[in-house]
């Protein structure tokens, strides 16, 4: 019988990284090891992590096998069977997102190697488990691997204890993490009071819980007999780390003090660890009295660490912390230990107990003054006691969910509603993509909102008359006036009869296998509501043909907080259950944002979407569509308006936060727009077009020379693009061009968008 394989993503391990994180991991792995359980342990970096795979693998003596994923050029698809999985530089939520990406497709690579893991581990940080979670979920690949993120301490959880200004990346990271762990199969936390705190801080429903398991690791060798402190006066130790959440001030404040109180104490103040932020060690050093500054001593990372604490009081103000290995280590050597009580690593439920083991205070620098006091005058304490579990991956696992459908079940209908309005010429294409879908039960519901064009006339009376002769399952809906898109797709769900709906424009396609995998995942998994495809610009049937995209949308799904100000929840084409119709619907007040508005108002009520990796819809980029109208103040009017449909109060675990990118200065809130617009739009305009319009408007000044290249171009405009500006159609044909030549591409865009930067910058 083969061994279990087991799957740890990571980039920090000791003895190559510094950090609590590493160190726990590296315990857990040695641990596993020497039980010489039945495990067959792999360790994933990904590309920018400073671990290198051989060095790890001799390390362990080979009983380890470490990967690295392979990294990517910005603009470089990649491509299997499971279709074009977008480049690093098309996600513009969060790296975060192009890094898990990054593992899903090393740990695709594995597995068509034949490597199949049972289990797959991401820490919570950075949110690196979403993308292998949502292709699990979706039953595109790494169907058997039991997807699990274990809690060490997310940006989000991090955010409210640190001194900060979130931006779009924060926000986007936040959003990514809390994805991961609301969709992951299992989470692991150390003690019981961070998982709680977890489901508090992100709002999640009680039920979360239950996925959680709870197991202590390996964190230090504890020792029989604890050796006594050594004759001489203690000093006052902080050896975690000069960074705001470990909150080196009230340490800095309280040592000095209790040095002002107790004046018979001739001990000093010794801060040996990293520094995190030099600008907030200038900050603290700026704390201490200048005739107590020859008491305080800044050095790095003590070489005898053990030896240091033995002898000292161990400080450990932080105010959050999810496990803290040094509180443990300096424990087993045999320190003092004074900690924070308002910190969850240190609340009741944990190893610690004040006054027996240790000294606790309130968080404040009284309540630390009073418990140096205390732990400078009291005699010795007892050890503090723990106990390691086995981790959880040495346990069977349960038998993995049923995928797919048998094959005499009944298959759900999925009602497709495609609203039209002028695009006749677009919409054979858009049906022909329909019908090479790969799921049998689809019924295809027109919307036609009172077109004028005469192609649409002749289309839509091909159509009718298709109908009538009974050879089309088409049914087709002419509003005698024109009543908008949302009322449109209104009049089309009241006509439904699927079990499924997804709404598609005019002039969009969709992949032939997005319907059938949505549908099947939806089956499987009852607890979502929404597949969102991810998507890809084309403008030009051959560059489609081709899978040849010029732009690209991403999204995360329900991400109630980050939707708030720019759509990363869905495009317009997404599966839905018909069921969310039933409680809610198109708002037919809005002239655009009515996807967003809709998807918006389906995250915040608790809806779940999974998201596809791979691009599964088409959109095609056209000149005259709705979004091309939004300007910077239409686009804060129609977030007012989305804003004014969700239900009050907020839900738990909402980030207010993400409101202090409309709170800029104007200059940068026209950049914060201007990409909330984009996103909305899924990147409408990008950038190779934002500069030819400025080269335009610059040529326009010179009305001879403008007319004459225009004339001259024109001839170049392929044909069918004559709705599209000449300029746009060159610049598009010039940024083809550049894509085949790798090595030129994507310098040429980040000079272009260096260059955009900079002029925004000299307004």
């Amino acid at each position: 019988m083969s061994p279990r394989r087991v799957c740890l993503v990571t980039d920090e391990l000791y003895p190559f990284t510094a950090g609590g994180i590493g160190r726990v991991l590296h315990n857990l792995v040695e641990d596993s090891l020497q039980r010489d359980a039945d495990i067959e342990l792999h360790l994933l970096f990904p590309s920018n992590a400073t671990l290198n795979p051989r060095e790890v693998e001799e390390h362990f003596q080979g009983r380890v096998r470490a990967h690295r994923a392979a990294p990517r050029a910005d603009w470089e698809t990649s491509i299997d069977e499971g279709g074009v999985y977008p480049p690093p530089g098309a996600f513009t939520d969060t790296s975060c997102h192009a890094q898990s990406m990054e593992l899903l497709l090393e740990l695709r690579r594995l597995e068509s190697e034949g490597i199949d893991f049972e289990v797959i581990e991401f820490p919570d940080y950075r949110g690196w488990g979403f993308c292998a979670i949502q292709e699990k979920l979706l039953g595109c690949g790494l169907v058997g691997a039991r997807m699990v993120v274990r809690l060490h301490s997310t940006a989000g959880m991090l955010a409210p204890f640190e001194r900060q200004l979130p931006g779009r990346e924060h926000l986007g990271q936040y959003e990514l993490e809390r994805k991961a762990l609301l969709d992951a199969d299992l989470v692991v936390a150390h003690i019981p009071g961070v998982a709680e705190l977890n489901c508090s801080h992100y709002g999640f429903a009680r039920g979360w819980l239950d996925k959680v398991i709870r197991e202590f690791p390996p964190v230090a060798p504890k020792r029989e007999l604890v050796p006594l402190r050594g004759e001489g006066e203690p000093d006052l130790l902080f050896v975690t780390k000069v960074q705001s959440i470990k909150r080196a001030d009230v340490f800095v404040r309280g040592a000095a003090a209790f040095m002002r109180r107790c004046s018979e104490y001739r001990g000093k103040a010794v801060l040996a660890c990293h520094v995190a932020s030099a600008a907030y060690l200038a900050q603290v050093q700026a704390l201490i009295p200048e005739d107590l500054r020859p008491r305080f001593v800044f050095t790095g990372p003590s070489k005898d660490r053990d030896a240091l604490m033995r002898q000292g009081i161990v400080v450990i103000p932080s105010a959050y912390e999810s496990l803290n290995l040094t509180a443990y280590e300096a424990a087993s050597a045999g320190a003092t230990l004074v900690l924070n009580a308002a910190c969850v690593a240190f609340a009741p439920g944990s190893p610690f107990v004040d006054g027996v083991n240790c000294h606790t205070f309130d968080g404040s620098v009284e309540g630390l003054v009073d418990a140096m006091e205390r732990a400078w005058r009291s005699g010795a304490l007892h050890p503090v006691e723990w106990t390691a579990d086995a981790p959880y991956w040495e346990r069977p696992q349960p038998k993995p969910e049923r995928t797919g459908n048998p094959p005499d079940e009944r298959r759900p209908r999925v009602s497709v509603l495609i609203t039209n309005h002028n695009l006749g010429r677009f919409l054979p294409e858009t049906l022909e993509s329909i019908a090479d879908s790969d799921h049998p039960e689809i019924e295809v519901i027109i919307v036609d909102d009172a077109s004028t064009g005469a192609f649409d006339h002749e289309v839509l009376a091909h159509i009718d008359e298709a109908i009538r002769a009974g050879d089309s399952g088409v049914k087709l809906i002419r509003n005698p006036v024109n009543r908008g898109l949302p009322a449109s797709r209104n009049i089309g769900l009241r006509a439904a009869t699927g079990d499924y709906i997804l709404p598609l424009d005019a002039d969009d396609c969709i992949s032939p296998t997005f319907i059938r995998m949505a549908v099947e995942a939806l089956e499987r998994h009852r607890e979502f509501d929404v597949v969102v495809p991810s998507t890809g610009y084309f403008d030009s049937d051959e560059a489609r043909a081709q899978r040849r995209f010029i732009d690209y949308a991403l999204f995360i799904g329900d991400c109630p907080s980050l939707g708030m100000v720019a759509n990363r929840l869905a495009c317009a084409t997404s599966l839905m259950r018909r069921s969310v119709f039933e409680r809610i619907r198109y708002n037919e007040q809005l002239t655009s944002y009515e996807d967003w508005d809709l998807y918006l108002r389906l995250a915040h009520s608790g809806s779940r979407f999974l998201v596809t990796n791979a691009l599964h819809f088409h959109y095609r980029r056209r000149k005259g569509s709705m979004i091309t109208g939004v300007n910077r103040h239409r686009h804060l009017e129609l977030l007012y308006q989305l804003h004014q449909g969700l239900p009050r109060p907020l839900p738990a675990g909402t980030q207010l936060a993400m409101f202090l990118l409309l709170a800029q200065p104007e200059h940068a809130l026209h950049a914060a727009t201007t990409e909330a617009v984009s996103t909305a739009a899924a990147s409408e305009a990008p950038l190779r077009y934002d500069v030819v319009d400025k080269v335009n408007r610059a040529l326009k000044r010179v009305p001879v020379v403008h007319r004459m290249l225009k004339v001259a171009a024109a001839g170049l405009t392929p044909e069918g693009e004559e709705v599209r500006p000449i300029r746009y159609s060159l610049v598009d044909l010039l940024n083809r061009t550049l894509k085949r030549m790798p090595a030129v591409h994507p310098r040429m865009k980040q000079v272009v968008r260096t260059t955009s930067q900079w002029g925004l910058s000299r307004r």
